[in-house]
């Protein structure tokens, strides 16, 4: 049977106000399981409180999607990471067995793709990339780290594929809160693009864990509580407006869910729908009164659930206060959050969703321009580089390597992004470059990649990797071969643009049959018209050691005589 996208399937009463629901659209029939043309995708959210896997189904017209099953776990060996920024053994053995499970049941829904993103506790953990390739290799499943940025950007797709199926009607600009258990994200957006986006450490079971120390919860530490949220949210207060505010405040996540859920007992519409459920601020407030009520006297408060009643009253304060922070007077709920986001990102990205939202397709290469613009890069020189180093890669496929094609997008990425360094000096800029991009907040990529993206950058001049590096000694062995693997070609493309003048217009690779014991590739270049490489080519004979090295060939340059004719490349 087929699943509404919200979990919550009460209905609504006749009669609700404006305080109230927005009506969702009837239950599509039929078992989209058996529908030929929709993949079957699932996504596990690697949360600080729990663990949350959603198995989605695209749809044949790639207008929507229907979720097939959803699947929470608590994990409370999780949370000791946000204190001990270490996940010990019984906390990561835990969650081997609970992303097993969740795999198999992944598996019976037909999923052929299934993909784990870790938040706060995995991000802040000394251990955190060491524990992901620990699921990888013992799972054989997607796992990747993702910053608060990539959170930020993945809970406004999510949201944003509620507004556009089923809330049409709410125009403007929105700010979304999302409370987790590790982190805050704020994210100010409309349907185009994003306005606002930070992810801040003022997670609901963090700060249960910081100021209610064993449970115990006193009016002064309920007051300090209150004192450092403010705080933290007075200057993203003053960011938002910048920005240039918003219309509509909506609130994700399973604190704010839960918060809406008592509203609506309060309110006397205990099955409302909760998807668009409105929660006014004063209503809010005498929510944290009741809550806080119940922790002073060391009890739990009727109707929270028991996973959530330690961390309840924490979320309900920074919801308070961020509401107060940005003058909203009331707070819309959606249903959908960060893995209906990668949901969305995953279908965008692979052809198997619209729903007008096309333009987010291609986030990876946006941040990419957007951040070289932000540090003032050449943009033709990078773009030719960018050019070269693709021909690099393709043609040598099968050749030099076996990397797929999602590997050249890294290449690509450095390649923009490898002179970005001379924006802080000229002398040593490779080294800049690895800094500004490891800290540039790259959209779409996981924090492995973005490593890997800066490492190769790192490397496109000045010596080998050392042991010593920063930008080698965090990478595992694969990440370690693809950037050697990469920084070779971008050397070489570098140097084909020595001049900045991109007077490369194609350039061949053909391996030369007449050495067989001693591999030759040979570079024809093809010029435009009346120009002349010379600097190229010295540039060449100066930096093609790292790349012969590397590979175990030798690599010869030719000028094509007529720079007008232009013989398809050697795949």
């Amino acid at each position: 049977m087929s699943v509404k996208p919200n979990a919550d399937k009460a209905k609504s009463p006749k009669g609700a106000t404006s305080a109230g629901p927005v009506s969702l659209p009837s239950e599509r029939k039929g078992s989209w399981v058996k529908v030929k043309g929709g993949p079957v995708v699932a996504v596990v959210d690697m949360g600080t409180n729990s663990f949350h896997m959603i198995v989605c189904q695209a749809s044949p017209e790639k207008d929507h999607f229907e979720v097939l099953a959803k699947v929470k776990e608590a994990v409370p060996f999780f949370r000791r990471s946000l204190s001990a920024h270490y996940i010990d053994e019984q906390a990561l053995r835990s969650a081997l067995r609970i992303l097993r499970d969740m795999l198999k049941n992944a598996r019976e829904h037909g999923a052929s793709y299934t993909m784990a993103v870790a938040t706060s506790a995995v991000r802040e953990s000394k251990n955190g990339e060491e524990c992901l390739r620990r699921i990888r290799a013992e799972l054989k499943m997607d796992a990747r780290m993702i910053s608060g940025k990539e959170e930020a950007r993945l809970i406004y797709l999510g949201f944003l594929f509620f507004l556009t199926q089923f809330m049409p009607h709410m125009k403007g600009r929105f700010c979304i809160v999302d409370i987790g258990g590790g982190s805050t994200e704020l994210i100010v957006g409309d349907e185009k693009r994003i306005y606002f986006a930070e992810s801040y450490k003022l997670g609901a079971a963090r700060l249960t864990q910081r100021f209610f120390k064993k449970g115990e919860v006193t009016p002064q530490t309920v007051q300090d509580l209150h004192n450092e949220v403010r705080g933290v949210l007075r200057p993203a207060a003053s960011g938002i407006s910048a920005a240039g505010g918003f219309d509509t405040l909506v609130g994700t996540s399973g604190t704010i869910q839960a918060l809406a859920k008592l509203d609506r007992v309060s309110s006397g519409n205990p099955h409302a729908e909760l998807a668009g459920w409105t929660i006014p601020l004063v209503r809010l407030e005498k929510l944290v009164d009741y809550i806080k009520a119940f922790a002073l006297k060391g009890e739990k408060p009727k109707g929270v659930s028991a996973d959530r009643n330690e961390t309840i009253l924490a979320g309900a304060i920074v919801l308070m206060e961020t509401m107060k922070a940005l003058g909203a007077g009331e707070l819309k709920v959606s249903p959908h959050a960060l893995r209906e986001g990668v949901v969305v990102d995953r279908f965008l990205q692979t052809g198997w969703l619209d729903a007008g939202l096309t333009m987010h397709r291609d986030p990876r290469s946006m941040s990419v321009l957007n951040l070289l613009e932000k540090y003032q890069g050449s943009f033709e020189h990078a773009q030719q580089v960018a050019f070269l180093s693709q021909l690099l890669f393709t043609q040598t496929r099968g050749i030099l390597h076996n990397h797929p094609e999602e590997v050249g997008h890294l290449l690509w990425s450095a390649s923009m992004l490898h002179d970005l360094g001379m924006f802080v000096s000229r002398n040593g800029h490779h080294k800049h470059s690895y800094y500004l991009i490891k800290n540039g907040g790259l959209l779409g990529h996981s924090e492995e990649e973005v490593a890997i993206i800066a490492a190769i950058a790192r490397y496109h001049r000045g010596s080998e990797p050392k042991v010593t590096h920063e930008a080698w000694y965090t990478l595992d062995l694969e990440g370690r071969k693809l950037v050697h693997d990469l920084a070779a070609f971008l050397r070489i493309a570098e140097a084909l643009d020595r001049s900045h003048r991109q007077v490369v217009r194609d350039l061949r690779v053909m391996v030369n049959a007449s050495h067989r014991d001693n591999k030759v590739l040979n570079l024809l270049l093809s010029l435009h018209e009346a120009e002349t490489a010379q600097s190229e080519i010295w540039a060449l004979g100066e930096k093609k050691a790292f790349f012969e090295m590397h590979f175990q060939v030798s690599l010869d340059v030719l000028v094509q005589a007529d720079a007008l004719v232009s013989a398809p490349p050697n795949d």
